[in-house]
């Protein structure tokens, strides 16, 4: 199945892209896709969504469609879904 993955933010920056699409196994949740987007942007992308031990760092918020949504959710994704990662965005 296709996975659309939006960049938001120092995500944008770090992946060098506003988004992409992913192909992922049927069922696959949002764990899968983060890893995905890790394992294909090796490097600064990589470290900022994922801690040593493989665990999305707590400064990443992940979303499907609007929703957000928790990294040990349960949450089979469907073809064709949209996953935005961001960081918390502040300002005054």
């Amino acid at each position: 199945m296709k996975i659309n993955v939006d960049y938001v933010a120092q995500f944008k920056d770090a992946a060098g892209c506003a988004g992409e699409t992913f192909n992922l196994t049927d069922g696959a949740g949002i764990q899968e896709v983060v890893r995905a987007v890790a394992t294909a942007h090796a490097g600064r992308l990589a470290e900022l969504l994922l801690d040593a031990a493989g665990v999305l760092r707590s400064s990443a918020l992940l979303f499907v469609g609007d929703d957000q949504v928790e990294w040990d959710e349960a949450c089979s994704l469907r073809d064709g879904a949209t996953v935005t990662l961001m960081a918390p965005l502040a300002g005054g």
